[in-house]
C-alpha cells in the first residue's frame, strides 16, 4: 500500500465555496483503469483528475466522473494546474502542459494568481428539436446544435435560470455527453449564461464546467462578433469564466482555491 498526495480545488469560482470541486491525485506510475475509477467514485466528486509527471514541465493527465473515464474536462484541469503550480519544484514557473486524450493542453499562471488553459475548439453543426429533448427540459429552445454535447438557446437568463429539468428523461438521448443551455445576460458583466445537465456521466447539474465552454465561447464569440468573453455558470454554486477564441484553440481564465489537501492509501 504507498500513500498519494490528494487534493480538493474549487474550480472557475465567484467566492469562497463556489465554482466546481475537483479532485487531483498525483500518481508516480499510472494504476489500472478500474483503480482509479474506484478512487473517482469513493471520491464522489464531478471529476477527479489522475497526473504523472513526465518530462519538460510535462504531465500526463486523466480525468473521471463518478462513472466514467472522460476525454476532456476543464475544471479539473485547472484545479490540476492550481496543484502542479503550488508544488515542489514548480513554484515561480508560468506555465506548464498536460499530455491527454484530447491533446496537448497548456495552462498559465498570471500575475493575479488567476489560470487558464488552453483548450480544442468542440465543434458543433445544427441539429433537429426532439421530443425528448424538449420534454428533459420542460421548455423548447430557439434552436438546438450538436458537438460533444447538445447546446440549446433560449431566450433570456430567466429562462434559463427557472429550468427544471427531468433528469432520468435526459439519459436517452441518443447523443452527446450531456445538454447546455445558453441565453444572453440580463447583467452588463457578463456575455451570456449557461447550465450543464449530464446525468449519462452522473452529474445531473454541473456547477462549472470548463468543456462546455469548448462550444459556448466560440458560438457566442460568432454571434456576438467578439474575441473575448465574460460568462456566468447559473448553477448554484456559480462558476465565472473569461474565454477567448484563438483559432481552433480556447482559452479560459478562472480563479482557484484549494479546499483540502492530504493523502490517500492505495
Amino acid at each position: 500500500m504507498k500513500s498519494y498526495p490528494f487534493f480538493i480545488v474549487n474550480a472557475f469560482g465567484a467566492g469562497p465555496l463556489s465554482g466546481n470541486p475537483a479532485g487531483v491525485c498525483i500518481l508516480d506510475e499510472w494504476l489500472a483503469t478500474n483503480e482509479l475509477q474506484c478512487v473517482a467514485q469513493q471520491a464522489n466528486l464531478p471529476e477527479t483528475a489522475f497526473l504523472i509527471p513526465t518530462h519538460d514541465q510535462t504531465w500526463a493527465i486523466r480525468w473521471f466522473s463518478v462513472k466514467q473515464e472522460i476525454d476532456l474536462c476543464g475544471h479539473a484541469t485547472l484545479a490540476a494546474a492550481h496543484c502542479v503550480f503550488n508544488s515542489e519544484g514548480y513554484r515561480g514557473k508560468k506555465s506548464v502542459r498536460f499530455s491527454s486524450n484530447s491533446g496537448s493542453l497548456e495552462a498559465r499562471i498570471h500575475a493575479d494568481k488567476m489560470i487558464s488553459i488552453s483548450l480544442p475548439v468542440d465543434k458543433y453543426r445544427p441539429s433537429s428539436l426532439s421530443s425528448v429533448l424538449v420534454e428533459g427540459l420542460g421548455a423548447y429552445p430557439e434552436s438546438v446544435w450538436l458537438g460533444s454535447n447538445y447546446l440549446c438557446l433560449f431566450d433570456s437568463q430567466n429562462t434559463i435560470e427557472s429550468l427544471q429539468p427531468d433528469f432520468k428523461t435526459l439519459m436517452s438521448l441518443p447523443d452527446g455527453l450531456g445538454v447546455i443551455v445558453t441565453a444572453p445576460s440580463s447583467k452588463s458583466e457578463y456575455d451570456f449564461v449557461s447550465r450543464y445537465f449530464a446525468p449519462r456521466i452522473g452529474i445531473d447539474e454541473d456547477h462549472a464546467t470548463g468543456s462546455a465552454h469548448c462550444m459556448l465561447v466560440p458560438f457566442w464569440a460568432k454571434r456576438l462578433s467578439r474575441s473575448k468573453l465574460d460568462a456566468f455558470q447559473a448553477s448554484p454554486r456559480g462558476g465565472l469564466f473569461r474565454g477567448e477564441v484563438l483559432g481552433e484553440k480556447v482559452r479560459l481564465r478562472g480563479n482557484t482555491e484549494e479546499f483540502l489537501k492530504g493523502t490517500i492509501q492505495l
